[in-house]
């Protein structure tokens, strides 16, 4: 999916849509009020899209304003969505303050839970949280809004893939580092997790894609160290890329499954230098005092999400695993730095 959205002026837009399915004409969902809703099918032509391939027919754009939706220009809060894969497309409130800043959040971790994500969500107008599952051209559209000023992108993403719409949308880019071992185990119970939901016939389709690495993560004996040796040193190709390096691969790679190589380290080191604020998960307090200076946050300090002990036990019981190592290499390259660097600087504070 594909789309591009104007604002012509106070509750009037025009924008079109173009579908997965270039066969179909798209609709927007507009929600008034919370009481009110219109389903609206497009009826402005956009040749050019059938020109170049994006839609069958062209017939795939739309004027909203008062006129094509009765309540739209008297309404105080408004919300346009995609029909059919309820993409949130604009947002209006017309009494509320808003944080004015873009701000991209990128989480690589698998679990993506902390409080900075729930803080962060009622400052912005638009907010998009779960970025990794959203398709690559949708994502560039989303990214490339230009339309709003208070926007927030959260979760994980190849950021060298959208690097030409990320540095052209003028985000604060924010990360927070955590310990490579415990993102490891972490991933490893969450495959875990996701085996069991496969055993359900009903639900399997969740873990078509990563059969052989909850295969792998299922089959683990995380009781014996001498298990997980003798596990980890039969790991299959296609988990071992799924569990490598995961901060790296997120900062350095352009396309999905590519094979990771020491020019990586490189590249992911260039890429967090041009982050705007940077923490890491043992600096809890520095990193949310960073953030909350950068965009003029106001408010109590945030609690840390404490890691759970299962986590923790697991975490350093694959630290004694030697062929485990090269799945957090360069990680933990990346997170001493970063580690060193904000010890410092809190130290001389």
């Amino acid at each position: 999916m594909r789309f591009n959205f104007n604002v012509v002026g106070p509750a009037s837009f025009s924008l079109w849509i173009a579908p997965d399915d270039m066969r179909r004409t798209p609709r927007v969902r507009v929600i008034m009020d919370r009481t009110q809703e219109a389903v609206l099918e497009a009826w402005v032509p956009y040749p050019q899209l059938k020109e170049v391939g994006w839609h069958a027919h062209g017939t795939c754009g739309f004027t909203l304003n008062g006129a094509s939706c009765p309540g739209l220009d008297q309404a105080e809060r408004y919300d346009i969505y995609d029909a059919d894969t309820n993409i949130l497309l604009y947002r209006h409130r017309a009494s509320a303050a808003y944080r004015p800043s873009r701000v991209l959040a990128l989480d690589y971790t698998i679990n993506q839970d902390n409080y900075v994500r729930d803080m962060l969500f009622a400052e912005f107008a638009m907010a998009y949280f779960g970025i990794h599952d959203i398709h690559f051209d949708l994502l560039r559209c989303i990214i490339d809004i230009k339309y709003t000023d208070s926007l927030l992108l959260h979760g994980s993403l190849l950021l060298k893939r959208y690097e030409d719409v990320v540095l052209t949308g003028d985000y604060v880019k924010t990360i927070l580092v955590v310990d490579p071992y415990v993102e490891l185990a972490k991933r490893i119970l969450w495959l875990r997790r996701m085996a069991e939901i496969g055993k359900d016939p009903a639900q399997a389709w969740r873990v078509d894609h990563l059969q052989g690495p909850c295969a792998f993560a299922a089959g683990l004996d995380l009781g014996s160290l001498s298990a997980l040796r003798k596990g980890f040193d039969r790991i299959d190709l296609a988990t071992y890329n799924w569990l490598e390096n995961p901060l790296t691969r997120d900062l350095s790679c352009t396309h999905p499954g590519e094979t990771m190589k020491p020019g990586h380290w490189t590249l992911a080191i260039e890429a967090l230098s041009r982050f705007h604020v940077i923490g890491h998960q043992h600096f809890w307090s520095a990193y949310t005092a960073m953030l909350a200076d950068v965009l003029g946050l106001q408010g109590p300090t945030l609690p840390e999400r404490r890691v759970p002990e299962p986590v923790l036990e697991l975490a350093e019981t694959l630290s004694r695993v030697k062929s485990a190592i090269g799945l957090v290499e360069m990680d933990i390259n990346l997170s001493d730095k970063v580690y060193t660097i904000i010890e410092k600087q809190w130290d001389k504070a």
